[in-house]
C-alpha cells in the first residue's frame, strides 16, 4: 500500500509519539454502545473479494529500522478473528516465521511465504508460496528433531501439511490431509507439536460445510508420528457439538504451546462460550473450561438479545511452566434481532485477561467491573478517538484493542501485546492502529502500570500495525511478526463495503524484538484510567485549501498554544493563546503561507501535548 517516505523527522515527533494519551470517563467510552453494525456472515476463505486498484498504485519505500521486513504482500487480510501462531524461536536463536503472500492483485498466487533467522540475518524475502497450488491460513511450528511444519487450507481437498527436515533450507515435502466425507474442505487450521522430536502433530481446524448438525463444526486431528498416520480424525469434542452450538466462525480460535503431554485451545466469541478445551494426556481425553458463559450459545433469533458485553473472537493461550492456562480476548458490545441477525458495535473497546485460578466471568458483563477487579488489562490509550466521526473507523468487526497474542516465560512472567486503535489519521482519514503491550511478574495479579506502544517510534506514526504473533518461546527479548501498512483496514473487506481502505497495495510482514525489561518496567506515559483535561479535534477542513480550524477542549485552567511544523521538523509557525479558562477553544491555521505537503500540529496544554497531521494543498 502506499507508504510515505519520512525524511529527518526531529523531536517534534517524538513529542507525538509520547504525547498525553489520559483515560476517558467511563460514561463517554460506554455511551456509544448504541450505535451498531450488521456484522457479515462471511469469513474469507475463496472468494478473494477484490479490492479497488489504485490509479497510480505506489511501492513501499521503508527508512532503515531494526525491524526487518521479512515479507511483502498484497493480501492484506492475514486471518478473520484470532493470529495465528506464526512465529517460532528455536533452541539455538533461530528463528522461522510465516505469512499469507501474494504478490498479484487477483491473489491467485497466494499461499505461505516463509523467512528464517539462522542466527546472524534474516534471509530474503520470499518471493514465490511454499504451496504447489493457491492456499491460505499458515500456521507454524517445529517439527522433527530439527525440522519445521507449516499447516494451512488448500482451496477444495483438505489441508496442506507442509514439511522440512531441516529449518531454513532446502525443499518442502508437501501433502494433503482431507477433511471427513462430505466435508473434506477442512479449513482455517491451527498446528502445534509436541513430543519426541516434536513429532506429535495437533491440529485443529473447522468444516467448510455442514457437519453433524454444525454450522461450522470444530475438529481435532492428531498424528503420533510426524504426520505419516493420523490415529485421530474429524473428532468433534465433547462439548463442541451440535448439542453446545449451532457451529463456529473462522479463527475464533487458538492454541497454546504444548507443556509435556499437556495440550489446550480457547475458542470463543460473542455468540459462543469463552473457553478453554484442555488435556493432560496429550489430546487423549479432553476438559471443558468455561470462562465466561455465553447465554446465546443455541441463539438463531426469535426475539432480540438487547446490547450485551462480550468476547470480540479474538483470543490468545498460553501455559505457564505449571501447565497453567493464561487467556487473553477483546471484548466488545453486540446485539442481535429476533430475525437472527448479529450486530457489532464499532466504538467498543478492552482486553480482558483470565487464569485458571480465576473465577469464571459472570454471563452479564460490566466494563467498569472488569476493571476495578483487575480483569481488563487493555483499552484504547488516546480517549479522543471517543470523540472522532464514526466514518473514521476502519472495520475488522471485532473491539478497538483486538487480536492479542500471548507469551509466558521460563519465569512465569506473562506478555500480552495486542493491535490498539489510534488518532493518528491515514491519508483517506482513517484512525490507524499501533501494537501494545502489557505484563504481568506475579501470575496475573497485578500488571505494569503502562501499556507500551511497540510501534510508538516515530517511523510508525502514520502505520497501520495489525496481526501480531509473538513466539511462545523467548529470551531476554520477545519475537514478534505483524503486518504494517500505511491506510486502515482491510482492502477485502473494503470491498464487501465496510469503511476503511479498498486499494490493494504492499503490506510489510515486520519482526520485531522488544526488549521484555521495556515492557515490564517501561518508561513513559502511565496510562491511567481517568478523565482527560485535554481533547483536540482533528483540523476541519483536512486537506487544507486556505484555512483550517482546530477545536481544543480544557476541563481545567492552563496555558494553550500550537505550533506548526513541517516534514523536516522546522518550526513554521506559532500561536499562542496564553492562559485559558474551561471550554472551548478554536485555533484558525492560515497556510497560504505554506508551500504543499504534510504538516504536523502540536497542541501543548501546561505540560501536555498532542499531535496531529494536516495535509496543505
Amino acid at each position: 500500500m502506499r507508504k510515505f517516505t519520512l525524511f529527518c523527522i526531529s523531536i517534534c515527533l517524538l513529542s507525538m509519539a509520547i504525547g498525553v494519551q489520559a483515560q476517558v470517563s467511563s460514561a463517554k467510552r460506554h455511551q456509544m454502545k448504541n450505535f451498531k453494525v450488521l456484522k457479515p456472515n462471511f469469513s474469507q476463505k475463496g472468494v478473494d473479494g477484490i479490492g479497488q486498484l489504485p490509479v497510480n498504485p505506489t511501492s513501499n519505500s521503508k527508512s532503515a529500522l531494526l525491524d526487518e521486513v521479512l515479507m511483502i504482500t498484497r493480501y492484506d487480510l492475514q486471518t478473520n478473528a484470532s493470529s495465528e501462531n506464526r512465529i517460532h524461536l528455536f533452541p539455538d536463536g533461530t528463528v522461522g516465521a510465516c505469512a499469507m503472500l501474494s504478490h498479484q492483485d487477483d491473489f491467485t498466487d497466494r499461499g505461505t511465504g516463509t523467512n528464517f533467522f539462522d542466527g546472524t540475518t534474516w534471509g530474503t524475502p520470499p518471493s514465490v508460496r511454499i504451496e504447489s497450488s493457491k492456499s491460505g491460513w499458515p500456521s507454524y511450528a517445529p517439527w522433527g528433531p530439527d525440522g519445521e511444519i507449516v499447516v494451512n487450507h488448500h482451496m477444495l481437498d483438505g489441508l496442506y501439511i507442509m514439511t522440512r527436515a531441516t529449518k531454513g533450507t532446502g525443499p518442502w515435502n508437501e501433502a494433503i490431509l482431507p477433511g471427513p466425507v462430505g466435508a473434506v474442505d477442512i479449513s482455517w487450521p491451527r498446528v502445534v507439536t509436541n513430543g519426541p522430536d516434536n513429532m506429535y502433530i495437533h491440529i485443529i481446524c473447522l468444516t467448510y460445510t455442514i457437519y453433524q448438525n454444525l454450522d461450522l463444526a470444530f475438529l481435532y486431528y492428531r498424528s503420533l508420528d510426524g504426520g505419516a498416520t493420523w490415529d485421530t480424525e474429524h473428532l468433534v469434542i465433547d462439548g463442541l457439538t451440535s448439542a453446545d452450538y449451532l457451529g463456529f466462525s473462522a479463527d475464533m480460535y487458538g492454541w497454546a504451546q504444548p507443556k509435556g503431554d499437556t495440550l489446550a485451545f480457547a475458542f470463543g466469541d460473542s455468540w459462543h462460550d469463552l473457553a478453554i478445551m484442555k488435556s493432560t494426556n496429550n489430546g487423549t481425553d479432553w476438559e471443558k473450561i468455561v470462562v465466561w458463559p455465553c447465554p446465546y450459545n443455541l441463539w438463531a433469533g426469535g426475539d432480540t438479545t438487547g446490547t450485551f458485553l462480550a468476547p470480540d473472537g479474538t483470543l490468545a493461550l498460553a501455559l505457564d511452566n505449571e501447565g497453567k492456562a493464561h487467556l487473553a480476548s477483546g471484548i466488545m458490545y453486540a446485539s442481535g434481532d429476533d430475525l437472527g441477525n448479529q450486530y457489532w458495535v464499532p466504538f467498543s473497546e478492552g482486553m480482558i485477561y483470565w487464569n485458571e485460578d480465576m473465577s469464571q466471568l459472570p454471563v452479564i458483563l460490566d466494563w467498569d467491573a472488569l476493571y476495578a477487579d483487575g480483569t481488563m488489562i487493555g483499552w484504547v490509550t488516546d480517549t479522543n478517538v471517543f470523540y472522532v466521526d464514526p466514518t473514521q473507523l476502519a472495520y475488522y468487526y471485532n473491539s478497538m484493542t483486538s487480536q492479542p497474542t500471548i507469551s509466558v516465560d521460563e519465569n512465569n512472567h506473562i506478555f500480552v501485546i495486542w493491535s490498539g486503535m489510534t488518532m493518528n489519521l491515514d491519508p483517506d482519514n482513517y484512525m490507524l492502529r499501533h501494537i501494545y503491550a502489557r505484563g504481568s511478574t506475579d501470575f496475573g495479579i497485578s500488571w505494569t502500570t503502562s501499556i507500551v506502544d511497540l510501534t510508538g517510534d516515530f517511523l510508525y506514526t502514520w502505520s497501520e500495525c495489525v496481526y501480531p504473533s509473538v513466539s511462545w518461546n523467548s529470551d531476554d527479548y520477545l519475537y514478534l511478526v505483524f503486518q504494517e501498512d500505511d491506510l486502515a483496514g482491510v482492502s477485502l473487506n473494503g470491498a464487501q463495503g465496510a469503511q476503511g481502505q479498498v486499494a490493494i497495495g504492499n503490506n510489510n510482514i515486520k519482526f520485531m524484538q522488544p526488549l521484555k525489561t521495556d515492557i515490564l518496567t517501561p518508561v513513559g506515559i502511565d496510562q491511567k484510567h481517568g478523565t482527560t483535561t485535554i481533547r483536540v479535534s482533528q483540523n476541519y477542513p483536512n486537506p487544507v485549501v486556505n484555512r483550517t480550524s482546530v477545536k481544543v477542549s480544557l476541563t481545567q485552567p492552563g496555558n494553550l498554544s500550537l505550533g506548526v511544523t513541517n516534514m523536516m521538523g522546522q518550526e513554521v509557525m506559532y500561536l499562542n493563546r496564553g492562559a485559558c479558562g474551561i471550554g472551548n477553544y478554536y485555533f484558525t491555521i492560515d497556510t497560504r503561507g505554506l508551500a504543499p505537503g504534510i504538516y504536523f500540529y502540536t497542541i501543548t496544554f501546561n505540560n501536555e501535548k498532542v499531535t496531529k497531521k494536516m495535509i496543505v494543498q
